[in-house]
């Protein structure tokens, strides 16, 4: 019997769908935000912050440079700011934590960035121990004990 032809293309194409995690992103209305590099997903999530923290009444101001300590100034307060995306295991990376609760252990865990390295972490949460980003604005007004507006 003689061998079947077959289709290179088309039998890598089905391997890859085989192997291939689901695509969470697929039909969000985020989908863009996913192909950017590391960088500009940073640079979103602290305008992101800024925009939504001013529309808020909370006065927000840009650090100097990229290479500044911190990404901002919540009301005279510095922060650093990590973008966070879900991952197909229902995890955020990179969450909004005290520096000291994150020294501790108490923000969550975590994990290095690439295995075998001891430079870079992450800070991984369950979906469920997230809380709205309606909450940010009051959050950050009861940690820095502001009043309802802060222009």
């Amino acid at each position: 019997m003689e061998p079947t032809p077959i289709d290179p293309i088309v039998l890598m194409v089905n391997i890859i769908k085989d192997h291939a995690p689901e695509n969470i992103w697929l039909d969000s209305l985020l989908q863009g935000y996913r192909g950017l590099g590391n960088t500009n997903r940073g640079e979103i999530g602290e305008e992101f912050v800024r925009q939504y923290l001013r529309a808020a009444g909370i006065a927000v101001s840009k650090k100097g440079n990229r290479s500044a300590i911190t990404d901002m100034l919540i009301a005279d307060h510095r922060f650093e700011v990590k973008t966070a995306s879900l991952g197909a295991n229902g995890t955020f990376q990179f969450n909004l934590w005290r520096k000291g609760d994150v020294a501790e252990g108490n923000a969550g865990k975590l994990v290095r960035m690439a295995e075998g390295q001891a430079v870079t972490w992450k800070l991984t949460k369950k979906l469920s121990s997230m809380l709205l980003i309606e909450e940010l604005p009051d959050m950050i007004r009861t940690a820095l004990g502001l009043g309802r507006a802060s222009i």
